[in-house]
């Protein structure tokens, strides 16, 4: 490869970087175990959202692929591996290739194909959002994306926790087939500033922003609380399903 071409190369990933900036989404959500503000913090290497009227954080580390679930209350922090999620989910989709359909269904599998829908625009907070339907039989996710916003985190490891958040905390059939919900989000450009989903056994869970700031963040904004029982959820799936459980 020619100097120039090389050069011509570095500033354009250069400047693609440059476009993605740490970020703080403050969103007010109505639905169960939603209700209130949340402080959504997005950097190059960790997302981390702060829920103060149920004590309960969630966070993602992009480089080493770990999801956390920070229990105030209790004191707990859940560790989910996404490679324990992955093969934990591959054994379970071996063992159950072979069980009939009836069987898959009463398990919370879900045959139903996946359907996503451009619905046109919407305005929040005065940025221009393309809004998506994605529908799973009685699932459904919508969410309002504005394009602009780039997430600064490297582009495969968000589209990989994308495909993987809605399978978090399954297993068995039902993680399959959000797998397949997943990867229709992943295809959505931009991060959502307002999202409906009808979720069952749930009902509807809405979240909407009021503020969105653009800058550093720091570092110390996504550590780990001291003192708290560290939980390894994704360890103990893993190994419950190479015993076969």
């Amino acid at each position: 490869m020619k100097a120039s071409v090389r050069l011509a190369l570095f500033l354009l990933l250069a400047s693609l970087s440059a476009l993605a900036t740490d970020l703080t989404i403050t969103m007010t959500g109505t639905g169960r175990g939603n209700d209130g503000e949340q402080t959504h913090l997005w950097s190059s290497k960790f997302m981390r959202v702060n829920h103060p009227g149920t004590q309960m954080d969630s966070m993602v580390d992009f480089g080493q692929g770990i999801s956390y679930t920070i229990n105030h209350k209790k004191k707990v922090i859940q560790k989910m591996s996404w490679d324990d999620l992955e093969v934990a989910m591959e054994a379970m989709a071996e063992k159950m290739k072979d069980l009939p359909p009836f069987a898959l269904k009463m398990m919370g599998g879900d045959d139903a194909p996946v359907t996503a829908e451009d619905q046109g625009t919407e305005l929040i907070l005065g940025r221009k959002c393309r809004k998506w339907k994605i529908t799973m039989g009685s699932l459904i996710l919508e969410s309002s994306n504005d394009p602009t916003l780039k997430p600064p985190m490297p582009a495969v490891s968000y589209k990989r926790f994308l495909r993987l958040q809605h399978a978090m905390g399954q297993m068995g059939p039902k993680a399959s087939s959000m797998l397949k919900v997943g990867e229709e989000l992943a295809k959505v450009q931009g991060i959502a500033l307002k999202t409906h989903n009808v979720l069952p056994m749930v009902g509807d869970v809405t979240q909407v922003a009021t503020a969105v700031k653009e800058g550093p963040i720091p570092a110390e904004a996504f550590g780990l609380p001291e003192g708290y029982k560290l939980e390894d959820t994704g360890k103990k799936m893993r190994e419950s399903m190479a015993k076969g459980r």
